[in-house]
């Protein structure tokens, strides 16, 4: 008994409590991040091996060899390679840009107008994420259609022309672009929309005093409070609007020619569907892996996570 009255007594100590507070706020998550290096690693780890070695499934019997930085040189420096980065990124930063621009201005149209009928707009806003991105992409195959599709038969009744509008490399690109925001950007409507609802009312009202009008008041008072929100959201958008696998498939098969193809389908591509090249779909994989951290890194510093919320 004694003994527990012992350690109940060194546990008040201030060195105790200094210790917890250094360290609980990594003690706590430790848990969560054990499962997620136990879920993550492994997978990671053999994946790096295979980027560092030379297996081609579609040759039999062929032995194994370390092929040091052959398969990265493959993805980096052929131009199947670069156009599939050049794609991830302008797919990925485009769709992400979009969906981050059309969710702020739905969640201030949302927070300034609906007023009783906000909950079930945002209802309606959510029926995107509902649906599978394939479900999607094959849902705008069919309206996207040259032959049977509404939007192109809307095209031939305005310019007489039958058009397609994933014939053309900009018009193809754009497709995948605005498919992916429409599909994501409730995201942003969601999160925006809550970040709206809790800011402080006492800076707004000083601005309106002070003669500021509604648009003056959301650029200079809510959107420098809103900048760690849009940080998150804009994180979670480029996660998302970076899989663009379905879309690329589905909607272009990476057409016309290679002007569609990411990273993801020239994986896809390189290491199933027309060759057994799986070291350098392994390379491609890591290279969008550092792809993904050095774009989050960006979008932190542009958004400045640092900023204070009040």
């Amino acid at each position: 008994m004694q003994a527990d009255v012992d350690i109940l007594r060194e546990a008040d100590t201030p060195r105790s409590s200094a210790f917890l507070r250094q360290f609980s706020p990594w003690l706590i998550p430790l848990p969560g991040y054990l499962l997620l290096a136990i879920l993550t690693f492994p997978p990671f780890i053999y994946g790096l091996y295979l980027s560092f070695v030379d297996i081609d499934t579609s040759i039999s019997n062929r032995t194994v060899s370390f092929a040091w930085l052959s398969n990265y040189k493959t993805v980096l420096f052929t131009e199947a390679g670069q156009n599939a980065i050049l794609n991830t990124l302008l797919l990925s930063f485009g769709a992400t840009i979009v969906a981050l621009l059309f969710g702020l201005v739905v969640a201030y149209l949302i927070a300034f107008f609906a007023g009783r009928m906000a909950s079930l707009i945002v209802i309606f806003v959510l029926i995107p994420l509902s649906v599978s991105p394939v479900a999607v992409a094959l849902v705008f195959s069919l309206i996207l259609d040259p032959l049977y599709g509404p939007i192109p038969q809307v095209l031939y009744s305005l310019t007489g022309s039958l058009i397609a509008p994933t014939s053309d490399v900009f018009s193809a690109r754009l497709v995948i672009i605005l498919l992916q925001a429409w599909q994501w950007s409730p995201i942003a409507v969601i999160l925006l929309l809550g970040g709206i609802q809790s800011l402080p009312k006492e800076p707004v009202e000083a601005a309106l005093i002070d003669g500021a009008n509604l648009w003056q008041t959301i650029w200079n008072v809510h959107l420098p409070l809103l900048r760690p929100l849009l940080a998150v959201t804009a994180i979670f958008e480029f996660i998302l609007c970076s899989q663009v696998f379905a879309a690329t498939q589905l909607l272009t098969n990476g057409g016309p020619g290679i002007s569609t193809v990411d990273l993801s389908l020239f994986i896809y591509k390189v290491g199933i569907a027309e060759s057994g090249q799986v070291s350098v779909a392994a390379a491609g994989g890591i290279i969008a892996l550092i792809m993904g951290l050095i774009s989050t890194a960006l979008w932190l510093r542009v958004t400045k996570w640092e900023t204070e919320v009040y």
